[in-house]
């Protein structure tokens, strides 16, 4: 019997350790309420965040809400008081209750405490009592307009100040701009110089602006927070600013140590390739061709090795918005650049190469001209026609390329005139009027000398090729009309015809030529 006696009472004791072991797990189960904030006249009073006395935090702003606004509008003069009570902290002004400040409406993250937040809405509910007290004064509310006048008279002298400064600065400038010095006539130049002066007038107006907003909003109680905030929002930027420009002034210093060196290195290349390309210098790498590229190419190579030096010394280089950044423009050039890159490399080949050079002139497929300039990505050749074409590098590296100019210093540019005659006319005959008709042509070298090849024995006509070389390869044109001018009349003075005679019948006599009639005029028999 005692046994089971006790085994009851063990068991009426559990149950209620049972119960209350239960009942945190329940609380923990349930969401807790969103925090709710008190505000009065813009201002944030306190915060609550526990549910206090059954009533969750909304609840609880809403009455204290009522309750403060109530008492400031019947009692501004009245005195704060605070009462400890088990539940919390009760806030009153002359006994009137306004509302209870619990154990779990402190910020526990931030390590604020109980006292903390009534200190808090002590120092509020002063200020809010202060300022309704303003409110209910018309002397208070007169100073706040004359305040207001005054404020927005200086408002408008200090932009007056900055229109006039900014007039002049800009003076200033196009004096600068138009005068002797050389750097400032440079486009770059004149749009930095000019957008300088824009930028530090569009500042100066925001400034102006900002801070007299901020002073008129303070002028009257009911918008006295919105002003503070403002100027808490101006003071904690240009805080920021600060730190951040304190804590990047030893990288800043490396960089502008990168730039000034890089700076003189590309001076360096630019003097020595610069006299190469001239001609002045001589270097044993480089060569008169390819200076100017090759200045351009390491110029590039230095300031890109600059940026990677100075790229982890950059404010903010290790943001993920800066690293995010520069894999999406990573990816744009990659996707965008491989036709890009095509054409630097076909210009590279063009250039190193010396396919083509400036100055000579060449032949790509139907474009016959002179080469003007020979660019990284494309190639620009003026034709006889005063037209300008630009052939992009990868065409002139995959096509042939006629270079008329390459070999004309040795002996000119063999240029090549075909016809064809019949077989009656003597051949000596047709080869001493063509060599005639090309000492009659001007621009047509002497040496070597033209010549005449029988190219062709076709069954109807004989194909004469009459080779000359040419003085200057860019009036091939011009060279040839004339040759073809000489050609027919050398033709039509001696009576024969050019003609290409087509096989319909067979003739009435054989098409020969007697050994007699081999020497024709102005053809010469060879002395004995």
């Amino acid at each position: 019997m005692r046994a089971i006696l006790l085994f009851w009472l063990f068991l009426l004791a559990a149950t209620p350790l049972r119960a209350a072991d239960a009942a945190p797990v329940a609380t923990t189960a349930t969401a807790a309420p969103p925090p709710a904030t008190l505000r009065i006249d813009n201002r944030d009073v306190v915060v609550f965040r526990s549910v206090l006395l059954g009533y969750p935090p909304a609840e609880r702003a809403a009455a204290a809400n009522s309750r403060v606004e109530q008492v400031l509008e019947r009692h501004p003069d009245g005195k704060l008081q605070t009462r400890e009570l088990p539940q919390g902290t009760s806030i009153q002004i002359d006994d009137r209750f306004l509302f209870m400040v619990g154990p779990g409406d402190a910020d526990a993250l931030t390590g604020e405490t109980r006292a903390d937040v009534v200190r808090h809405a002590l120092t509020t509910l002063n200020t809010l009592m202060t300022e309704r007290r303003e409110l209910r004064s018309p002397g208070r509310f007169l100073f706040a307009l004359l305040r207001s006048a005054l404020i927005l008279l200086g408002v408008a002298l200090a932009l007056t100040a900055g229109a006039r400064a900014t007039a002049s600065a800009r003076r200033l400038a196009e004096a600068r701009l138009t005068g002797n010095h050389l750097l400032f006539r440079t486009p770059f130049w004149q749009r930095a110089v000019r957008g300088t002066v824009r930028l530090a007038s569009a500042l100066w107006v925001l400034a102006v602006l900002y801070i007299g907003l901020s002073m008129l909003l303070s002028t009257f109680p009911i918008t006295r927070a919105w002003g503070e905030a403002l100027d808490v929002t101006l003071l904690g930027f240009a805080l920021r600013i600060g730190l951040a420009t304190v804590d990047a002034l030893p990288g800043i210093g490396v960089v502008l140590v990168i730039i000034v060196l890089t700076r003189w290195a590309v001076q360096i290349v630019h003097y020595l390739l610069s006299r190469v390309e001239s001609g002045e210098l001589t270097l044993p790498l480089f060569d008169q061709d390819t200076a100017g590229t090759t200045r351009k190419l390491l110029i590039v190579a230095l300031w890109l090795f600059a940026l990677a030096m100075m790229y982890p010394y950059f404010p903010g280089a290790n943001t993920d918005a800066f690293k995010g950044l520069s894999v999406v423009i990573g990816l744009m050039v990659s996707l965008g650049a491989s036709s890009v890159v095509g054409q630097f490399a076909s210009g590279l080949i063009l250039i190193y190469s010396h396919a083509i050079r400036p100055g000579e002139y060449v032949s790509v497929g139907e474009i016959e001209g002179t080469v003007a300039n020979i660019g990284l990505f494309a190639t620009k050749i003026h034709t006889n026609l005063r037209e300008e074409v630009s052939i992009p590098n990868s065409v002139l590296v995959s096509q042939s390329v006629k270079n008329f100019s390459r070999l004309a210093h040795d002996g000119g540019v063999i240029q090549l005139v075909t016809l064809t005659i019949g077989y009656g006319t003597p051949w000596r005959q047709v080869e001493a009027m063509l060599l005639m008709a090309a000492d009659r042509t001007s621009g047509v070298r002497r040496d070597p000398k033209p010549f005449v090849f029988q190219t062709r024995l076709s069954d109807y006509y004989v194909e004469y090729s009459l080779r000359v070389a040419l003085d200057e390869p860019r009036e091939r044109l011009r060279i040839l009309d004339e040759l073809h001018s000489h050609i027919l009349d050398v033709f039509n003075e001696y009576g024969v015809q050019i003609t290409s005679p087509n096989y319909e019948d067979d003739p009435h006599t054989p098409q020969m030529v007697a050994p007699e009639d081999w020497y024709p005029p102005p053809a010469r028999r060879p002395p004995a």
